[in-house]
C-alpha cells in the first residue's frame, strides 16, 4: 500500500526536523549538556510535528531527530539513544492521534503525549536497557528524567499551547 503525503506535510515535517536538529545545538552551546537535559530541546519539534501534521510525521520526527542528532553531535549519547527514540516516537504518535484522530485540544493532546512518552521511556528502559548496558531502575529513571526536565516541560506546555492557540498556526499551515 502506497501512502501519499501532500507537499505541505513534507515541507512542514522537514522544517520541524531542521528545528529539532538546530535547537539542541543552540541549547547545548548556550547552556551546556545540563541545559539540554533541563530544557529538552528535541521534544519541541516532535510534539509540534504530531500536533501540526499528524501521527505519521510525529513518529518520523521522533525517530529521525534523536538519530540524526547523535550522528551529527554525539548527543544524545548512544547509550541512551534507544529509550529516547522510543520516548520521542510515542510523543509524536500520541500527540498526532490525540489531536487529529481524537480531536482533543492541543493542551490535552500535549499532556497525553507527554504522559504516554514517559511511560514508553520506562518500558524501554525496563525491556531494552539491560541489553544495551543501561543499568537503571525504570521508575527511578523516568522520575529523574521528569524532575530534571521540569523546566523544559513547563516551557513546552506554555510555548506549544501559545503557538497553537485557537488553531491559528494549524490553519496557516493547512491553508497554504
Amino acid at each position: 500500500m502506497t501512502r501519499h503525503f501532500p507537499v505541505r506535510t513534507l515541507a512542514t515535517t522537514g522544517l520541524l526536523l531542521a528545528v529539532g536538529l538546530l535547537l539542541p545545538i543552540v541549547f547545548h552551546s548556550l547552556l551546556g549538556a545540563a541545559g539540554g537535559r533541563a530544557f529538552l530541546p528535541m521534544h519541541y519539534a516532535v510534539l509540534l510535528g504530531g500536533l501540526l501534521v499528524g501521527p505519521v510525521a510525529g513518529a518520523f520526527l521522533g525517530i529521525a531527530t534523536p538519530l540524526l542528532n547523535t550522528l551529527m553531535t554525539g548527543m544524545p549519547a548512544v547509550a541512551i539513544l534507544p529509550p529516547m527514540v522510543v520516548e520521542l516516537t510515542v510523543y509524536g504518535l500520541a500527540a498526532g492521534f490525540a489531536h487529529h484522530r481524537w480531536r482533543l485540544a492541543p493542551l490535552w493532546s500535549l499532556l497525553l503525549a507527554m504522559t504516554a512518552g514517559r511511560i514508553a521511556l520506562g518500558l524501554a528502559v525496563a525491556l531494552v536497557g539491560p541489553s544495551i548496558g543501561l543499568k537503571a531502575e525504570p521508575v527511578a529513571y523516568v522520575l529523574a528524567a521528569i524532575v530534571t526536565g521540569l523546566p523544559g516541560i513547563a516551557v513546552q506546555v506554555v510555548a506549544i499551547s501559545l503557538l497553537l492557540a485557537r488553531g491559528r498556526l494549524e490553519r496557516s499551515i493547512a491553508n497554504r
